[in-house]
């Protein structure tokens, strides 16, 4: 509820991310606080999630940055942008891409046809149709050799070469080879010293040394470990394994989130509720929908209508009514489906 007590009216809702969340009316993409308060209107035709403090939202066909007040505080003028990531954010236009800072200037010039997010002071970029790595300076540091490329974690960035992805540190050097599955890399990260990945259409783990740690036998795994924590997919149903491939949470699940704040959403008989790590059942099976926690807090809907945001009890705070005609639900899927292939793109360098 907001504050005046009243559900707040939405046709799609997102996880709160620095205390902001995205929600989707007819009339546009907004966001809400952990009050309820609608502080950015529902006026805008896209927007990615909050990022260091900002979020780039489209109106008009252009792109800018708003603060957590709602202000514009880099103007809407961009062909194209993304979110801010090492105080630095790409952004097109006439189809190229280069970057700016917070304050909106151009530290990298407009040089670019596709661009990722910076990491570690260094970012993977292409030109003229090969990946490479730049600087903040925007110097090359990895050659243009690559048919594709994602963004550094803990000291590596997967690249596809020859249709096959692996990893290179900063120096350039390949050091784990290009074996792996290349079909879609950007999701591919290095965390806690563990890769999740897929080879010849199996997933499994490997360490920074290339090393097989979990084996490649799943039929799904999540892109990274969270919280010591895997989900993957064996037989069609969703468990949990440990860094060392050991079985903890059982694989009776339908759906299963990675583990964020100690909870992981679950279903199972087609209702939705929160486990914990022990396996246990903390938040019941009752819901038609989940999402994981994220700030302290969880969306969840009940027949597929109304939608809270929950806390790690189970009570509601923020309450969502979805209410919308026929034709509102098509403008409603067209803005769902442009936000999810964003979300699905970016929100794991967010995590």
């Amino acid at each position: 509820m907001n504050n005046t007590g009243k559900p707040i009216p939405f046709s799609y809702a997102f996880s709160f991310q620095e205390g902001m969340a995205h929600i989707i009316r007819k009339s546009g993409t907004g966001f809400i606080n952990k009050s309820g308060e609608l502080i950015v209107p529902c006026t805008y035709e896209m927007a990615f999630s909050y990022s260091e403090g900002l979020v780039m939202v489209q109106k008009d066909g252009k792109c800018g940055y708003l603060d957590k007040s709602g202000n514009i505080v880099i103007p809407i003028e961009y062909d194209d942008a993304d979110i801010f990531s090492d105080g630095l954010a790409g952004v097109c236009k006439d189809g190229k891409w280069g970057f700016i800072d917070k304050q909106g200037n151009l530290v990298i010039p407009y040089t670019y046809d596709a661009t990722n997010c910076f990491a570690e002071g260094l970012c993977g970029v292409i030109k003229d149709g090969k990946a490479g790595v730049i600087d903040k300076q925007g110097n090359e540091i990895i050659p243009f050799i690559y048919e594709d490329i994602y963004q550094f974690s803990e000291g590596l960035i997967c690249a596809k070469k020859d249709s096959c992805s692996g990893f290179i540190d900063a120096a350039g050097t390949e050091v784990i080879p290009f074996i792996y599955d290349g079909g879609s890399i950007l999701s591919i990260v290095c965390k806690d010293g563990l890769i999740c990945t897929f080879k010849d259409g199996k997933g499994g783990v490997i360490d920074k040394t290339g090393n097989e740690v979990v084996p490649f036998i799943y039929e799904d795994i999540a892109y990274e470990y969270s919280e010591g924590l895997v989900y993957v997919r064996l037989n069609g149903k969703y468990g949990a394994v440990d860094s060392h491939g050991n079985e903890i949470i059982p694989f009776t699940y339908d759906h299963l989130s990675s583990f964020s704040e100690g909870l992981a959403a679950a279903s199972s008989g087609g209702k939705y509720g929160f486990i914990n790590k022990m396996n246990e059942a903390v938040i019941p099976f009752v819901y038609t929908s989940a999402y994981a926690f994220s700030d302290g807090l969880a969306l969840i809907s009940e027949k597929g209508r109304n939608a809270w945001f929950i806390d790690k009890f189970g009570d509601a705070g923020i309450a969502l009514k979805r209410s919308y005609t026929t034709l509102e639900k098509a403008k409603a899927a067209i803005l769902i489906l442009a936000a999810g292939l964003i979300l699905y793109a970016l929100i794991k360098a967010l995590l």
